[in-house]
């Protein structure tokens, strides 16, 4: 008995001999802790973390300033405009609305003619002065849009477009108060448009328009209608570089489709 009691505890020992030799080895874990050595390593992680973002690279030396604007823009629009246009979608039936959204797109054809013209878009430019001439008498003065049930829905081109067919740069990135984001050849080409309607005003609307109240602010109202988007859409802290690149993505697309 005393000798099996023996041969069990060397047994016993020699196990123990064993697994303690293959047992996982202690580590201290602060000597896994890996430290820079400098700034530079720091660098280069940060080049390598910011160039998987480069797709929002935007050309944008004004952005302090575009900054204030859009911060204004954002306050206009959640405090002032978006309650008209509420109050406008109560009071007035969907057909009105409509009716006035397509006077002011017929409108906008002739711009959209001129430039079709400038960009040597024959079949576009016919088809301009189609819709034009439908729409202003069988769509009574364009408050509806007969065209579009023709086959000719509205294809708006602005000068913008035409500068950059002819190799002109977008520019800086620009937020425009009130209306919202451009880039320096667009809101360019904006100008040159309402100048070209102003110009030919075949209704006498686009002069009203900018030198009496009432009509000027259907104008507006109307615009802001028109616009898809409300800044409440994009509640992030980030809003202002996702518009940014929104913006410039789309206009870079309709760009290359005009083209």
């Amino acid at each position: 008995m005393l000798r099996a009691g023996f041969l069990f505890l060397l047994l016993s020992l020699t196990v123990c001999h064993v697994l303690a030799d293959q047992r996982i080895p202690y580590s201290d874990p602060m000597e896994t802790l890996k430290y820079r050595v400098s700034d530079h390593e720091l660098l280069e992680d940060w080049h390598y973390n910011m160039s998987t973002l480069s797709f929002m690279d935007v050309y944008d030396p004004l952005e302090s300033f575009n900054r204030e604007v859009f911060a204004f823009n954002r306050e206009l629009d959640r405090y002032f405009l978006e309650p008209i246009i509420q109050l406008y979608e109560t009071v007035t039936p969907f057909f009105v609305r409509t009716g006035v959204a397509h006077f002011f797109q017929n409108l906008k054809e002739v711009p959209t003619l001129m430039n079709n013209l400038l960009q040597l878009e024959g079949k576009r430019a016919v088809k301009s002065v189609g819709r034009l001439f439908i729409n202003t008498t069988l769509g009574v003065l364009g408050f509806f849009d007969p065209a579009e049930s023709l086959g000719l829905p509205h294809q708006r081109n602005e000068f913008g477009t035409t500068l950059a067919k002819y190799g002109v740069g977008p520019g800086p990135y620009l937020v425009v108060p009130v209306i919202g984001p451009f880039s320096l050849r667009d809101v360019s080409g904006l100008v040159v448009d309402l100048a070209t309607e102003n110009y030919i005003d075949f209704l006498d609307v686009p002069s009203q328009v900018f030198s009496e109240p009432a009509p000027f602010a259907i104008y507006g109202i109307n615009y802001r209608y028109t616009v898809p988007m409300s800044y409440d859409d994009f509640s992030s802290p980030f809003s202002y570089d996702i518009i940014r690149l929104l913006y410039t993505r789309k206009r870079a697309l309709e760009v290359g489709a005009g083209q």
